[in-house]
């Protein structure tokens, strides 16, 4: 049998590094297009502590490897959880006198210095502007400071091509006024209404809960959480379904080679793999998601031998952690997104005749071009399902199976057109997962 390997037929469509321009919300409401109009298709990494934890030559070898994946969104926070009381590598600590209202210029040069080298790869910076988890309810007195924080960085950085994640990995509650004064805030002082703004929020939770019918928020973020054994397509579904439309993407999902659940490392604990992080993946985006955020512990920590502890993991190298599976096999996701052209996806598990379990080790997810011109469809297992092939536009059609582990596709073959046609993947195992893709001739 004949096996064409993506990863030569199809490159990635990573806007140019020179003059980066905002990417915005689609006319459709549901994913992004570029400033000329194109699809924009997000592939995010999870690198929250970068600026305070690697240096310049270490920051330029992360992205290298990021960029040869094919990453389009680097997601890091500009103020992570511990730089109040560390700084960051030369000592510079976010706030003169810790005091939220007079940033020290010398952190933010390094932060200058960092997203230069993130938009000359290539790559849109998605930043936090300080994380929220751990931190106490603020008091009504210090509305002040958060507001002159606010205005500081859309001065600064309003200019950059940036997407604004505001909160970070908690219930808003009393933080959901600092949230709304900080989306102004950015807006009215960076001059442009064209910035693309969510929410970060708590794990299994959607930043549509608190704010979809706020005009500031551009598009809902999702924390599914770090557990496999949710089902985290389902708020994908939830999400696309609102009304006003707006796109949805899980922007936190499970971390490959961190501890199901979050639970203490130890022998016989189970640690979330490159099947989990793939499967979700595809589960979502093909329940209509406008792209996908992959993270792994280690790289998200930086995490180096005599470091410390690391959070709910076996504490490997963040170089290692570089080299785990599931972030090569995500550049295979989008390759297969963007080699369908720029037609609009749409979910539709009514394709499927076979009963769909909902759980996440067997759910298939279905999605297809609105004109019914290609129609794919993700399965977890190597089981025998059926579909209904009758809606695609012509009589011919011609399907293949991808491989989301090797990025492959293997020869094409002619499709019946019915009703109910049987498709059986062609191996089985343990965490073997297959796409099928048929499209009209």
């Amino acid at each position: 049998m004949v096996i064409t390997s993506l990863v030569a037929c199809l490159s990635f469509s990573l806007v140019g590094s020179k003059g980066l321009k905002p990417i915005s919300v689609d006319a459709d409401g549901r994913g992004f297009v570029t400033s000329e109009g194109k699809p924009f298709f997000w592939l995010g990494d999870t690198a929250w502590t970068m600026l305070t934890r690697l240096t310049i030559p270490e920051v330029e070898e992360y992205l290298a490897d990021r960029k040869k994946k094919g990453f389009s969104v680097i997601q890091l926070v500009l103020v992570p959880w511990d730089a109040r009381r560390n700084g960051n590598l030369t000592g510079q600590k976010p706030y003169l006198g810790d005091d939220m209202a007079k940033p020290n210029p010398l952190y933010f040069d390094h932060v200058e210095k960092v997203l230069d080298l993130v938009e000359r790869r290539g790559f849109y910076a998605a930043v936090v502007p300080f994380w929220l988890a751990g931190l106490p309810e603020p008091a009504a007195d210090e509305m002040a400071q958060y507001r002159a924080y606010g205005r500081y960085l859309g001065s600064r950085f309003g200019k950059r091509p940036l997407i604004w994640l505001l909160g970070a990995d908690r219930w808003p509650n009393g933080w959901a006024a600092v949230i709304r004064t900080f989306a102004q805030g950015l807006e009215a002082s960076s001059g442009r209404s064209d910035l693309l703004l969510t929410h970060h929020p708590a794990g299994g939770q959607s930043s549509s809960r608190f704010f979809h019918d706020d005009g500031w928020l551009d598009f809902n973020m999702l924390q599914s959480g770090h557990n496999a054994d949710l089902l985290a397509y389902r708020l994908t579904e939830t999400d696309y379904a609102k009304q006003p439309t707006k796109p949805v993407l899980d922007g936190e999902a499970a971390y490959e080679n961190i501890t199901n659940a979050l639970v203490p490392y130890g022998p016989g604990v189970r640690v979330i793999n490159d099947y989990d992080v793939r499967r979700q993946a595809y589960q979502s985006v093909f329940s209509g998601a406008a792209g996908h955020t992959y993270g792994a512990c280690e790289v998200y920590e930086f995490h180096k031998e005599g470091s410390g502890r690391a959070h709910w993991t076996i504490g490997i190298h963040w170089r290692e952690a570089l080299k785990l599976p599931g972030s090569t096999q995500m550049g295979y996701l989008r390759r297969l997104i963007e080699g369908r052209g720029p037609s609009k996806r749409v979910p539709d598990n009514s394709l499927l005749v076979s009963p769909n379990p909902d759980n996440p080790n067997e759910h298939m997810a279905v999605i297809r071009d609105k004109d019914h011109r290609w129609v794919m469809v993700y399965t977890p297992t190597a089981a025998t399902f059926r579909l209904n092939t009758r809606k695609l536009l012509k009589p011919a059609v011609s399907g293949s199976w991808f491989d989301p582990r090797k990025g492959m596709s293997l020869r094409s073959f002619n499709v019946e057109v019915g009703e109910d046609v049987e498709f059986v993947p062609p191996q089985g195992g343990q965490r073997v997962d297959w796409v099928l893709v048929l499209k009209s001739r």
